[in-house]
């Protein structure tokens, strides 16, 4: 899956720094290894593999020209399922059939939207100066609390300890982006005085 993903968005960048897009996608997966090997909620080696393809390839029906029969091929059925809950079926300007569909996904794919949020609001963080406080308030923080506000009505039966850790440690990701948003928006108000 991983040179499938590499081929598909090697001409995606994040960031004026052009970051390659594969390191935004090789942190979701890294994220949702680490904390189902801390709950040790996924026990079944298949699922734990297509959970991890999806992670990977959450983005590529979103972003990419790629059949479905290509991620069949590469991965399974159940992984193109994943991806497909992860997939906006619009863009990002239009998401309130994504919030009813992120509502009603699996357990897995909810597990993955959350490990996609850390990941997002832990390189916002470190990009903040390339991207701007304008763009995070304007683009990236409605979508962030939509999203977050939309999980947390739903439920985990099979992975409760994985979502209350990415629960816990997306909100002190949040709460750290947002001390620096203050710090950064205070030390751009002094130059300008």
């Amino acid at each position: 899956m991983e040179n499938l993903v590499k081929e598909y968005h090697k001409t995606q960048y994040r960031n004026k720094n052009k970051v390659p897009y594969i390191e935004h996608l090789i942190g979701v997966k890294s994220i949702l290894s680490s904390v189902l090997e801390i709950t040790g909620e996924c026990t079944d080696e298949v699922l734990l593999k297509d959970m991890l393809d999806a992670a990977l390839g959450h983005d590529l029906i979103e972003d990419t020209n790629i059949s479905k029969e290509e991620i069949i091929e590469t991965s399974s059925e159940r992984a193109l399922h994943l991806i497909e809950e992860l997939s906006n079926p619009v863009d990002d300007a239009h998401t309130d059939e994504y919030m009813k569909q992120l509502v009603n996904a699996s357990e897995e794919a909810r597990i993955i939207k959350y490990c996609d949020l850390l990941e997002n609001t832990t390189s916002v963080s470190y990009g903040l100066q390339d991207l701007g406080i304008d763009w995070f308030y304007n683009f990236y923080e409605p979508i962030l609390k939509r999203t977050t506000d939309n999980l947390a009505n739903t439920n985990f039966v099979k992975y409760p300890k994985t979502a209350n850790l990415l629960i816990t440690t997306l909100k002190i990701s949040t709460d750290l982006l947002y001390e620096k948003l203050k710090l950064y928006g205070e030390e751009n108000s002094g130059k300008t005085k």
